[in-house]
């Protein structure tokens, strides 16, 4: 071969090799996130996965990959272990988390009131009967054991009049209750409509009329991972937003995830889901949690923790409004709104 026709060749393959290393190349890789629900207890929880299977987050340059927990407490655990950049649960666990030296901050709401029912057991007739009962919640310290206290203290039931018994996520509490081995639990729509339609349970209170505020639901990342990731962590909330408008927009899609995730079969179950979380209350992740609530979950934390006493959703770093407020300021929610 020519030396010329050699060298020409030579220089179309160095051409070809630099262009296969450069599309190979870190720098024009989506970046990679981890992302879980802590407990998929209600419809709200849709809003991620929603996302993640209408191909939202590629829009934002991220390659997500989405976890779904059976408790909020375990995602906390695999936050802190940075095995998960972002979770989505009770704003309840950043308390405990953060009296122990954590440094997660809540960066969005979610759901910010107890949105769950009191069910019984056919023959308890009354709150009073289920003095010396079994009542089953997710896991201690989660949203449900919250609820579940509040529930009974509104009827003057102590929790230590009842044997409150860990069972986990709602598949596994409805079928404890339905079994007889519990005689009471909370859930939240659909599955309270389950329990009560399908199984003949009895709902005897209705949490969201107490009017308590609680962090049902949040976003929540470690302040650490935030100060060196603050784009990502900003394109991650703008897909979740888009996906919730792309979602009430197309309730079929919505519904299968529903279904998908909190394991119902029926459509119409999986609907009052939809309308209850996503249409009415699917906004609220424009939004912190209420301060009420988390002062409330501080209180009564310092019951049993003395580390608790005298702080304040301040001293324990609980939220950061800045990347809700960088993306409301950029006009982004307006946007995908009208789009």
């Amino acid at each position: 071969m020519k030396p010329k026709r050699f060298a020409r060749r030579y220089s179309v393959l160095l051409a070809i090799l630099g262009l296969v290393l450069l599309a190979a190349s870190p720098l024009c890789a989506a970046d990679k996130i981890r992302a879980a629900s802590g407990g998929f207890g209600t419809a709200i929880n849709a809003l991620v996965p929603g996302a993640y299977h209408q191909k939202v987050f590629q829009k934002y340059g991220l390659d997500v990959e989405y976890i779904a927990l059976d408790s909020g407490t375990l995602g906390m655990q695999t936050l802190l272990a940075n095995e998960i950049q972002v979770l989505f649960t009770t704003g309840a666990l950043p308390v405990t988390s953060n009296l122990q030296g954590g440094d997660v901050s809540i960066i969005a709401g979610g759901i910010n009131f107890f949105p769950f029912k009191l069910i019984v057991r056919p023959e308890i007739k009354n709150p009073a009967d289920l003095k010396g009962k079994s009542v089953a919640i997710s896991r201690f310290g989660s949203a449900s054991d919250f609820a579940a206290v509040a529930a009974l203290e509104k009827f003057g039931v102590n929790a230590k009049q009842v044997t409150m018994l860990q069972i986990g996520g709602n598949p596994s509490r409805l079928a404890a209750l339905t079994g007889g081995s519990v005689q009471a639990t909370v859930f939240s729509e659909p599955h309270a409509s389950i329990a009560v339609r399908k199984f003949g349970m009895r709902e005897i209170y209705d949490l969201a009329d107490s009017g308590i505020p609680f962090p049902q639901n949040c976003f929540m990342v470690r302040r650490s991972y935030l100060a060196e990731n603050r784009p990502k962590v900003v394109n991650f909330m703008k897909a979740v937003i888009e996906g919730l408008y792309v979602l009430k927009r197309d309730k079929p899609a919505a519904i299968r995830v529903i279904k998908r995730y909190l394991r119902i079969d029926e459509d119409e179950m999986a609907a009052i889901g939809y309308d209850y979380y996503l249409v009415q209350h699917g906004d609220d992740i424009l939004t912190l949690p209420d301060r009420k609530g988390l002062e409330m979950v501080i209180a009564d934390t310092a019951k049993t923790n003395p580390k608790a006493k005298g702080q304040t959703p301040e001293s324990l770093k609980l939220l950061d409004s800045s990347v809700l407020d960088e993306i409301k300021k950029s006009g982004f929610v307006e946007k995908v709104k009208r789009s």
